[in-house]
């Protein structure tokens, strides 16, 4: 009995062990490195490798890059080691406001950076960050559908909500968004219009269409949506401009369609944790993020829109890109912000049962 309760011992403290290490080892591994060094925490598919490694060999500072794949992610660890161990991340617009609200960031100081002047006007003070007090735009994309130009060569194409959500004009399969947020969003603003929350009737309403949906999805899948286009398996994808704009390169039959009631939008932002002590660092980092070879390249390889307009003559932007880009102030006001319209115990219940199918 001793012995198993001495094994058993053992096995907590491992797990705790482990558990402390994921959340605080940047605390403690990255503070006592080199001075010279700042650590990066990051989306795995916003900033390149190479680039990080042509800055460090100019400027003789390391960056240490380290990955989240959810903002949600991110949230956790800011929260639980108040910032400590980073000095730059990369927040979603909803997620740069509840980190303000935890007093987690710094103000940004506009007087160090270079680039200030060529940021895209359209990205800037947005309710997220109405000053932009605490956040630099540094790449945004759209939300809309990646859909097979062949195939509705000879079908009727609804560019509308519709194409994912009626099912008197979808005989087709469809890949959508594995994202709950997301998907109770898309379904909330095709049957409501935009809005910050859901009636009860409202939620009920919403819950019943992506359970309805479910029978003409192919897949779920929000990273790789752009493969079951690219494939054949599905004429239409849900999916952001980043995945589908890359597609387009490689496969001409692709085309990306925005629906004309109006869309999503997500920028991705640059903020500075308050507990950082290496700004003279992160700030050189930054402006070199926003230097021309940087957003090149990241576009090319990423594909998210860049914020800045100065380097747009040199990439090959798609003309419809460009369109979006360049959009007007009353075009751009109909993008709107995903945000959580239903308590998230509720959003979780509601996805639970779509995909059960209960």
């Amino acid at each position: 009995m001793m012995k198993k309760l001495l094994i058993r011992s053992i096995v907590v403290l491992l797990w705790m062990g482990l558990i402390f290490t994921c959340l605080y080892s940047p605390k403690f591994s990255f503070t006592k490195g080199q001075s010279r060094s700042i650590n990066v925490f990051a989306w795995g598919d916003i900033i390149d490798p190479t680039i990080v490694a042509k800055f460090e060999e100019q400027t003789g500072i390391s960056v240490r890059l380290s990955y989240y794949s959810s903002n949600e992610e991110l949230l956790v660890k800011m929260k639980a080691t108040r910032g400590e161990g980073y000095d730059l991340i990369v927040p979603s617009d909803y997620a740069v406001h509840l980190l303000i609200q935890d007093q987690l960031l710094e103000p940004i100081d506009r007087s160090k950076l270079a680039f200030w002047s060529e940021i895209n006007n359209n990205l800037l003070g947005h309710p997220f960050d109405p000053t932009n007090k605490y956040s630099i735009p540094l790449e945004w994309e759209i939300f809309g559908f990646g859909v097979d130009k062949d195939y509705f060569a000879t079908h009727p194409l609804d560019a509308s909500w519709k194409l994912i959500f009626d099912s008197s004009i979808i005989d087709y399969k469809i890949a959508m968004t594995n994202d709950p947020i997301e998907a109770i969003q898309f379904a909330g603003f095709y049957l409501f219009g935009d809005k910050e929350d859901l009636s009860s009737t409202e939620a009920l309403a919403v819950k019943n269409l992506l359970k309805k949906q479910k029978s003409w999805v192919e897949a779920y899948a929000s990273f790789r949506g752009d493969y079951f286009l690219a494939t054949r398996n599905c004429p239409v994808v849900v999916a952001s401009s980043s995945y589908i704009w890359k597609t387009i390169r490689q496969f001409p039959f692709v085309s990306f369609v925005i629906p004309i009631e109006g869309t999503f939008i997500s920028i991705e932002n640059l903020a500075i944790p308050a507990v950082s002590q290496k700004q003279e660092y992160t700030y050189q980092f930054i402006n070199y993020l926003f230097e021309h070879e940087s957003v090149k390249t990241h576009f090319e390889k990423f594909g998210f829109f860049p914020s800045t307009l100065q380097s747009l003559a040199d990439l090959k932007v798609d003309p419809a890109a460009i369109e979006l880009i360049n959009a007007s102030e009353e075009q751009f006001s109909h993008f709107h912000f995903i945000n959580e319209i239903m308590p998230g115990q509720q959003i979780h219940d509601t996805w639970v049962e779509v995909k059960s199918g209960n």
